[in-house]
């Protein structure tokens, strides 16, 4: 049955399965159900925010004219925003970051202090280094600035997520980030119900007209369940994870000259970003294929041996950048495969040292 489908049992049934899943997420989320719009994932829900939020922040300060953001941000942030930028001839600058991957707040104070800025966006957790940002500082700097906060969540699974709390304008969620299913997202929203919200997608009245299409109930409800089980188990498995990132990070320090990029505490648990000193990425991923799944970086970035400005904001030379990988654990992670990781990684990376 179409969810949409007012006329019959079908339709109705359906219904109030979407209308359960909003109630299940309004409760996880700390948020009303009505500042929730259903999406085909991040990417969407990213260039939804953006389009529809800056143009509500400038019809609120009309004589701002820029936006901040950092090289933190997933391509469906930064993308838009340089789009959007350009369109409305906007500024767009580049906060600046620490060593450990976390924003600078002073110069971000810095930059608000010149009053044109309208719209600040800041990844929550950064999908290639791990790094978790204070988004409660940032939220509280930009309240008492009146800027626009659009927060991307969509890699912050195991972090404490109430829209409340953390007092933002706009936060994108991903179900398969949290183990649900591709293909599904949401955008919250305080601002939802300003009439100056323009929808990216039109054609019908689903959603209160802010995104039109049929709702893929299947994926909501996977979605939902995701969410259900993470925010019930994510303090316990945060833990697993961080312990199996230990023993993996152990292991390859003993036999290998490993550096750790990002913040060593404060980052996804089952990040791990590091630099082998005299190792080529590329060919240590080439050679240890197909046998272990890892990246450069992330996987909407290819396998990209441009010099990337995230690395270069924290500090990190080209010629390190070369050297650095991500390798991340999961929930079906077990320690006997991270330990036979960990081996195949130190003996591919010495053959490779050998053949540079």
């Amino acid at each position: 049955g179409n969810p949409h489908s007012v006329n019959h049992a079908f339709g109705w049934s359906k219904e109030q399965v979407i209308k359960d899943a909003l109630e299940s997420f309004s409760e996880i989320y700390d948020c009303f159900e009505d500042e929730l719009i259903f999406t085909s994932g991040a990417t969407e829900a990213n260039n939804l925010a953006i389009t529809a939020g800056i143009k509500i922040a400038k019809g609120l300060k009309p004589n701002a004219n820029t936006i901040l953001t950092s090289y933190l941000e997933h391509k469906s942030v930064l993308a838009p925003l340089e789009l959007i930028s350009k369109k409305l001839n906007l500024n767009l600058i580049y906060i600046d970051l620490n060593d450990n991957g976390k924003i600078n707040l002073e110069n971000l104070e810095h930059h608000l202090d010149r009053n044109d800025v309208l719209w600040v966006s800041c990844a929550m957790t950064n999908g290639v280094i791990g790094t978790n940002q204070p988004i409660s500082a940032i939220s509280e700097i930009c309240n008492q600035n009146n800027v626009f906060l659009h927060v991307d969540a969509s890699q912050a699974g195991y972090l404490p997520i109430s829209c409340l709390n953390l007092d933002v304008d706009f936060l994108t969620l991903s179900a398969h980030k949290i183990y649900g299913p591709s293909g599904i997202g949401l955008l919250y929203s305080k601002h939802l119900q300003n009439p100056d919200f323009e929808p990216m997608i039109v054609g019908g009245g689903q959603q209160d007209g802010l995104r039109a299409g049929t709702l893929a109930t299947p994926l909501i409800v996977g979605f939902q369940k995701a969410a259900e089980i993470m925010c019930e188990n994510k303090e316990v498995e945060a833990e697993s994870l961080k312990q199996l990132r230990q023993i993996l990070l152990e292991n390859l320090s003993k036999k290998l000259d490993i550096e750790v990029i990002g913040d060593a505490e404060s980052r996804h648990p089952g990040n791990l970003y590091l630099a082998i000193s005299g190792v080529d990425s590329v060919q240590l991923l080439n050679n240890l294929q197909p046998h272990l799944a890892f990246s450069l970086s992330s996987a909407c970035d290819g396998l990209n041996r441009e010099y990337p400005p995230l690395l270069k904001a924290i500090g990190i030379n080209k010629e390190k950048a070369e050297t650095t990988l991500r390798i991340c654990v999961g929930r079906m992670t077990t320690e006997a495969e991270v330990t036979q990781a960990a081996n195949m990684i130190v003996s591919t990376a010495h053959k490779v040292n050998k053949m540079t």
